[in-house]
């Protein structure tokens, strides 16, 4: 059930994020969801739970409950690949890289040119594979493996026994 006054508070919650006024922001998207609420809706709006769940954890820093509202979102609307790009974002401000990962390739696979998820997936990075792809990224001859032959750089100045 679509509140215009709800819907308005939302729309006017994502231009105050994306303006730098998160604060402004939380309070929009929570007043969204509480005018939904209030007018008898059950379930509050997929979107509306995970932009607020987003700006909860960037804001407010309550991580845990911000992937939770996002979590729920996706699980009411797995269709939707804005949800996927909120929550790897609060998964990538809980230091969770490989949660995030994930979440970024379940929004492409739903909608394969979406900017955001593109954008953040640019930001993280892309890893080379293991030198020694049977074995885990982890192991100790792949680590050591992957230093000597992409990236072990010594220090500039220094030789083996510390002295320029």
């Amino acid at each position: 059930m679509l509140v215009q006054a709800a819907e308005t508070r939302f729309q006017r919650g994502i231009a105050a994020l994306e303006a730098g006024r998160g604060i402004e922001a939380l309070a929009l998207f929570e007043a969204a969801i509480e005018l939904e609420r209030r007018l008898g809706a059950g379930v509050p709006q997929a979107r509306y739970m995970s932009w607020y769940g987003l700006t909860i954890a960037l804001e407010a820093q309550r991580l845990r409950e911000g992937a939770a509202l996002c979590r729920q979102a996706i699980a009411l609307e797995f269709y939707n690949a804005d949800l996927c790009w909120n929550y790897g974002r609060v998964l990538l401000a809980a230091d969770d890289r490989r949660g995030a990962f994930d979440a970024f390739l379940k929004g492409l696979k739903v909608q394969k040119s979406h900017a955001g998820i593109q954008r953040e997936l640019s930001r993280m990075g892309w890893r080379r594979r293991p030198v020694l792809p049977f074995l885990d990224r982890a192991n100790l001859l792949n680590r050591m493996l992957g230093k000597l032959l992409h990236g072990a750089t010594p220090v500039r100045g220094k030789t083996a026994r510390g002295t320029a």
